[in-house]
């Protein structure tokens, strides 16, 4: 069942289904953030995930400036948003781009990481406590400054860095790293087994206490590496905790990247899947995990979601592609099949020109604009298995959903070989404009409510219903083959949507609109309501 920490909740105390876009990196402070919450609103989102900077916030030591934090917040709040600033400060992609000259240009006092040649990598030390003091201070000023200014709840989380870790080496063996290296690790970490470390499940260790290499095996490095950031980001969280009591979460570089090794396929030391429980048991003061997700295949994406939803870690995904097919499909199935809490998309500006969706957004547009349309029968729903997500797959004519009560049958319009297309909507699908809802890859959340209600909301499908044979029934085929089992004994059909968790019917679908397939269009929710009562005898 939903437990309380499985979703992001305004300051009411309600659940709150997260639906955004991020912008790019360097648009925070320029015009370019108003395109970005303007693309949030083509794609129905309401969350904007924006940087704050620490060589802005802090130019010069100890001297801080709140303006651009400030603007952000009055932004996000005047468009309807709610608001994730991504603390930019030691780590964006495992670099120190972000980090004041101050700490730039005193290498001696702020160190950087080293490889294991000896040679200085582009990411700062986690083992270097002058760095954490700064990065923690200027975090902490931050934080106390939107706890005093964001009196409405605009600000609904708070992302600590952006892709922590290593670039170009798998730990850091400077001095001070390798010192730490070689002490015995905490004994809350002797459990922690990770896989395919060629470590045997019941060893702790070649020594007493026992060693990296001694637990982790293989993956003694990264493991390290893991422990030492996730250190790091816990004293991160209990300086902003102090400040700001709001959910803390952070975003991942996820390691599903061909090979999968650290430092050369993705950045070491992370909250990746491999080393998870580290960061669990080291930094439990992050709410929750996100995997970054630029993954068009289903095959990958699905990897990538199986490892990242997990009971103690509800799947929010910070970043995904802008656009593309893959990433309109692949959204559905995150919500339906692996719970997620949340979605967002990277790069809300390159979406749009001219104040209008671009034709290579469109798609992932129409989709989080679909899943943005049910969301409070998501929250309500999530996990129970009544949540269903149909995708067109290569080559693929139809989908079977099988429900408790019903046979659905999803079709897809591109492929429909006995198409019926005037019926079932108040859409002219023979009109030029309309032309793309006969072409458009089919997808779409199926949810069941119980008792022969069901909501959908996609495009490019149409959907039957078939009353499924009750265990006494001894006439299956029979009442398989009446109409009576199928969607022409319906209650009502309705197009529609939700202010709050109130239906709000803008349509009543009947005769030709509602007697043969469910076609589900762009921009729709419809609602259908089948007859439960079928009495087959007197």
């Amino acid at each position: 069942m939903m437990q309380k920490s499985d979703f992001f909740y305004n300051r009411k105390g309600e659940p709150v289904f997260l639906t955004g876009l991020q912008c790019h990196n360097s648009s925070v402070g320029t015009e370019l953030i108003d395109s970005t919450i303007q693309a949030i609103h083509l794609y129905g989102g309401n969350l904007l995930e924006a940087p704050v900077y620490w060589c802005e916030v802090e130019a010069e030591e100890d001297c801080y400036d709140f303006s651009m934090v400030k603007t952000l917040v009055d932004k996000a709040k005047a468009a309807g948003l709610y608001l994730i600033p991504l603390w930019f400060g030691a780590s964006k992609n495992g670099l120190f781009t972000y980090a004041p000259d101050y700490i730039k240009r005193n290498v001696g006092v702020y160190k950087r990481a080293r490889n294991s040649a000896g040679i200085p990598v582009e990411s700062l030390s986690p083992h270097c406590r002058a760095t954490l003091d700064r990065d923690k201070k200027v975090f902490s000023k931050v934080m106390e400054f939107l706890a005093g200014y964001d009196r409405e709840g605009t600000v609904i989380a708070v992302q600590i860095e952006n892709e922590i870790g290593l670039a170009h080496t798998d730990r850091d063996y400077s001095k001070e790293a390798e010192a730490e290296y070689r002490q015995p690790v905490a004994k809350y970490l002797w459990d922690v087994k990770l896989k395919d470390s060629g470590v045997g499940e019941e060893s702790t260790g070649t020594i007493d206490p026992p060693t990296w290499k001694g637990l982790f095996g293989r993956h003694a490095n990264e493991a390290f590496s893991a422990w030492k950031h996730a250190c790091y980001i816990q004293e991160m969280v209990e300086a902003g905790l102090e400040k700001y009591g709001i959910p803390y979460i952070m975003n991942v570089s996820i390691e599903i990247n061909e090979y999968e090794e650290p430092g050369l396929c993705y950045i070491s030391g992370g909250p990746v899947a491999r080393v998870l429980d580290i960061w669990k048991k080291t930094a439990p003061g992050i709410k929750l995990f996100g995997p970054d997700i630029y993954l068009p295949a289903e095959r990958d994406y699905r990897k990538a979601c199986e490892a990242y939803a997990r009971p103690d870690n509800p799947l929010f995904i910070p970043e995904s592609l802008i656009g593309g097919i893959g990433a309109a499909l692949n959204m559905m199935i995150a919500v339906a099949d692996y719970a997620a809490i949340g979605i967002c998309c990277f790069g809300a500006e390159s979406g749009i020109a001219d104040g209008k969706l671009l034709p290579e957004a469109e798609q992932t547009a129409i989709s989080m604009r679909a899943i943005a349309s049910l969301a409070p029968l998501l929250i309500r729903y999530r996990g129970t298995g009544r949540i269903h997500a149909v995708t067109q797959a290569e080559f693929s004519g139809w989908q079977y959903v099988k429900t408790e009560d019903y046979h659905v049958t999803a079709r897809f319009l591109s492929n429909d070989p006995k198409p019926q297309h005037y019926f079932g909507s108040r859409i002219n699908t023979n009109d030029p404009k309309n032309a793309s809802c006969l072409t458009d890859r089919g997808r779409c959340l199926l949810v069941d409510c119980g008792d022969g209600e069901f909501y959908v909301a996609g495009a490019g499908v149409c959907l039957t219903f078939l009353r499924r044979p009750e265990v006494w029934d001894d006439t299956p085929y029979a009442h398989l083959a009446s109409a009576l089992s199928g969607q022409l004994n319906f209650l009502s059909v309705e197009e529609g949507h939700f202010e709050g968790n109130t239906w709000i019917r803008e349509y009543r679908r009947n005769g030709d609109e509602a007697n043969y397939q469910l076609y589900v269009h762009p921009g729709q929710v419809v609602r259908v309501r089948l007859n439960p009562d079928i009495k087959w005898e007197e």
